[in-house]
């Protein structure tokens, strides 16, 4: 626990330099498949239902997300996603159902 809270003291000193001398600490590079989706939502490219799905496709890793969602950084949890989606499951559309049935109820009998 000691160091752990060194570290914090250590990377938060060094983060109010930064801003003291006229810069912010640097963001990461990249984004996740979900900044991804979001943005294409966001810009009306793909509807909700469909952003749900790749969602899901990009936390399972399934080859089906296309290739302009994938993301340079890792997603570092994605239960929330599988949440989501499980919640709005009886709402989405039939085709994105099926294929969201295997991750989101593995145990249901077809």
């Amino acid at each position: 626990m000691r160091i752990r809270g060194l570290l914090l003291a250590v990377v938060g000193l060094w983060a109010c330099g930064a801003m003291a001398m006229g810069r912010a600490p640097a963001p990461p590079e990249g984004a996740t498949s979900l900044d991804l989706i979001a943005r294409a939502v966001s810009a009306g490219e793909i509807d909700p239902d469909t952003a749900t799905l790749y969602r899901v496709f990009a936390v399972v890793g399934d080859e089906r997300l296309p290739q302009r969602f994938r993301g340079d950084v890792p997603i570092r949890d994605g239960t929330p996603v599988l949440r989501e989606a499980r919640s709005r499951f009886p709402r989405l559309r039939p085709d994105v159902q099926e294929a969201l049935r295997p991750y989101l109820f593995p145990k249901e009998k077809r």
